[in-house]
């Protein structure tokens, strides 16, 4: 095995020792360099012997010594993400509308990309190689989805080949130093009640070393024909759920329901001491809190840059968060000038309308939904682009603003940061 150079940056340390695009690092002081996470991990010495192979072929040894404030300037291929072996019955990727890019039905359960972005694994899809592996480079804090830990419900739940005894994994994982963030989906008629105290009772013991346990309820799109009929969350499951919590939120704090289940069972979103570090925000826990927390941090030089416009504005956000997108708004129409703000929540029809996170907002349901008032200007939230500055179903920032022919203000999803399009 090897990791292909796909760049090498003009000037770096790399550049000037004769490293070249193309070759493929075998190892560095001797050990094998397989991945990204290999070279980043392994090329923090002082001294760095590197054994490469040419573009013809030929093995070449060249050694870097680190300077300080110099980068080392080598971008690897791009990673080849181990994708799940599970058939999960409330697999999001498999409820998702047809015809989208090809990345979005991407089964991801690779455990470098939990430790380094975050996302959730199963645990089991590892071989002993890559527990021996997350154990010798200390790769932790790991993100994983547990949802059970019945052993058989697991499996039912997860359709895995095996029957996978997860709590012994990370029991032996806890004791050589590994620490996890756990997420549970809970599924109406599964996992929840008393399947969720057993679980929780489990992952609360000393012998795992839980960060956090997050729950949140189970996502349905209108996409399920051929799949496992499964029940939604109502507001009398998502009260019981949130009373679970609560009982074993005073063994530990730890344990954090989503703001969805705050959502559903009508319970005022918790103050921002609920949520310590928060811990689950990418899991759709904490985010309203955080979102008004920095709003009040942000509100000054918010109104500052609404007052400098001139016009009114159309404020849109999805179902969840809509309450909370009205309070902000309110309290900008009592401090605005002249300008007026109006909110909006989008039907994400695109998703058969059951889905309510602005996340997943398309700009075909913008686009079909919004009804703007002269001189109004669109302000919506950033995390309906991704990366790349595109929506679910694949239209630019730009595309959007001169579909609905009104200037758009970006706001940062945790109202950190906004720019206009």
């Amino acid at each position: 095995m090897s990791l292909k150079i796909s760049y090498v940056q003009p000037r770096s340390l790399a550049s000037k020792a004769g490293i070249k695009k193309g070759d493929r690092i075998i190892s560095i002081n001797s050990m094998p360099i397989n991945d990204f996470y290999d070279l980043e991990y392994y090329s923090n010495d002082y001294l760095l012997d590197f054994e490469l192979l040419d573009n013809d072929g030929k093995i070449k040894s060249i050694t870097i010594q680190r300077v300080n404030g110099k980068t080392l300037g080598i971008e690897p291929e791009p990673h080849n993400v181990r994708t799940c072996h599970n058939h999960c019955i409330f697999c999001f990727v498999d409820q998702m509308p047809p015809k989208m890019r090809a990345s979005l039905y991407i089964k991801d359960d690779d455990y470098l990309f939990s430790y380094v972005f975050g996302n959730y694994i199963t645990l089991n899809n590892l071989a002993p190689a890559d527990l021996k592996r997350i154990v010798d480079q200390h790769i932790s804090p790991l993100y994983v989805s547990v949802h059970t830990i019945d052993p058989v419900l697991r499996q039912q739940m997860m359709r895995c080949k095996e029957n996978y005894d997860i709590v012994k994994d990370l029991r032996e994982l806890s004791q050589k130093g590994i620490e996890f963030h756990f997420q549970i989906v809970a599924i109406p008629g599964y996992n929840c009640g008393e399947k969720l105290e057993e679980t929780l009772t489990i992952l609360l013991d000393k012998s795992i070393a839980a960060l956090s346990i997050g729950i949140v309820p189970v996502g349905l799109t209108g996409f399920r024909e051929h799949l496992t009929p499964l029940s939604s969350f109502n507001s009398e499951l998502a009260l019981e759920t949130l009373k679970i919590i609560d009982k074993f939120r005073e063994i530990s704090p730890i344990v954090y329901g989503s703001d969805e289940l705050f959502h559903l069972s009508g319970i005022p979103i918790p103050e921002a001491e609920y949520y310590g570090d928060f811990p689950q925000l990418e899991n759709g826990i904490g985010m309203i809190c955080l979102t008004l927390m920095n709003y009040q941090k942000k509100r000054k030089s918010f109104i500052k840059e609404l007052n400098k416009t001139g016009g009114d504005f159309l404020l849109l956000t999805s179902s969840l968060a809509n309450s909370t997108l009205q309070e902000i708004a309110d309290d900008l129409n009592n401090h605005l000038n002249q300008a007026r703000v109006r909110v909006q929540s989008i039907q994400n029809d695109y998703f058969g309308g059951f889905v309510s996170v602005s996340g997943l907002i398309t700009a075909s349901d913008i686009i079909k939904q919004v009804k703007l008032f002269p001189q109004e200007s669109i302000i919506l939230p950033e995390n309906i682009f991704n990366p790349d500055g595109l929506t679910l179903d694949d239209m630019s920032q730009l595309e959007l603003r001169n579909q609905l022919q009104a200037p758009m203000l970006l706001v940062d999803p945790y109202f950190e940061d906004w720019e206009w399009i």
